[in-house]
């Protein structure tokens, strides 16, 4: 029993070493200032859709409102079979809109991969724009998002990049999404800043066309559940540069999954996507997993230091989300969520650990992987 004492403390060590680093990164990270450019390059906006009908309008007219030249920019929707009425309310959206395309997909497509990767392999495809960005259908963008992903672009003589993806919701679930979306992203955006980039996140990426017809597209690129993580693996070992930004100006907002479940279905997808992550980076999961299975061992054994522990952490975890939201001229939106984020957390984890270890594939959109 005294190893598995020890075992605990160890974890719960190294995870609150791995807390005070990411700190100080939030605390020395240089954010990315939107400096807008003389011209403007022609762009591409690619939307995949599969049963979107409660939340395509909202994204199509946040595109809709983007401030870009009209001549330089055009919008391409790919509806992926969907059986609500996506295509019907996107149509009706688009009529004498030029700048806006659907594309409704039959299926048969770009055999060779699936999902997501298939339809944006036939967006690409039909795309004119020497830069491509990526959203989701559940997304709503901000005015300046696409100028902004481009002048970062530009400026950081980079090749793919990211932006910050954020959740607005009222009930108590969708705000402690909003938190734990808030804190993921201020990882991805910190650790790129010191030359460790983790991923790009799908629903707020862009890349430039050279750098994608490089890669075969997607469909030449390894199927993976998280596509996004597949095209940033292939570009990133081609030699191209990365830059995640998180300001405001390139900030999105996404629904926020309604159940329990929902959000169980998108930690395995991420987990299972990840498999090939770094070593370090899945060595960092690893221990983010074990805290939350090692300091209730420790409250079991003593809890004078399991409560150590976790006052040290929550209050290092409190200083973190001020920085990410200072960073993104945010104020603190649902301090409550803040205040009790843990709890969702160790409820949240040992699921999705539980879950991910569940026979069976993973489940996306209706589909199964």
């Amino acid at each position: 029993m005294i190893y598995i004492y020890y075992t605990g403390i160890i974890l719960c060590s190294i995870y609150v070493i791995i807390q005070v680093l990411y700190l100080i990164l939030l605390i020395r990270y240089k954010k990315q200032v939107f400096k807008p450019l003389d011209v403007y390059p022609r762009i591409s906006i690619l939307v995949a859709a599969r049963n979107e009908a409660d939340n395509i309008m909202r994204c199509l007219e946040s595109l809709n409102k983007l401030e870009y030249d009209e001549g330089q920019i055009e919008i391409i929707i790919g509806n992926d079979m969907s059986k609500d009425y996506t295509q019907m309310l996107t149509e009706n959206f688009i009529r004498n809109k030029a700048k806006f395309k659907l594309i409704n997909l039959t299926g048969i497509e770009y055999p060779q991969t699936k999902g997501k990767a298939r339809v944006l392999a036939a967006l690409a495809a039909e795309s004119t724009g020497e830069y491509l960005l990526v959203t989701d259908a559940d997304i709503a963008v901000g005015p300046l998002w696409a100028k902004a992903l481009v002048s970062q672009m530009v400026h950081n003589k980079c090749s793919i990049a990211g932006g910050t993806t954020n959740i607005k919701g009222d009930s108590l679930f969708s705000k402690f999404q909003h938190v734990d979306w808030l804190y993921f992203m201020g990882i991805i955006n910190t650790f790129a800043s010191i030359n460790k980039p983790l991923t790009v996140v799908g629903n707020n990426m862009a890349f430039s066309r050279q750098a994608y017809l490089e890669t075969g597209g997607y469909e030449k690129i390894p199927f993976s559940i998280t596509e996004d993580y597949a095209l940033f693996k292939v570009m990133t070992k081609n030699g191209h540069k990365i830059s995640q930004g998180m300001n405001a100006e390139t900030m999105v907002y996404s629904q926020p999954i309604a159940t329990l479940k929902g959000v169980l279905k998108q930690r395995k997808r991420w987990l299972v996507g990840g498999l090939d992550l770094p070593l370090y980076y899945r060595a960092m999961l690893f221990v983010f997993g074990a805290w939350y299975i090692a300091l209730p061992v420790l409250l079991f054994f003593d809890w004078h230091v399991a409560l150590y522990f976790l006052i040290v952490k929550d209050f290092i975890q409190l200083f973190q989300i001020l920085y990410i939201n200072k960073h993104l001229k945010l104020k603190i939106e649902h301090p409550i969520a803040v205040m009790i984020y843990d709890v969702y957390l160790f409820l949240l984890i040992p699921l999705t650990i539980f879950y991910f270890l569940l026979p069976g594939g993973t489940t996306w959109k209706g589909r199964k992987y």
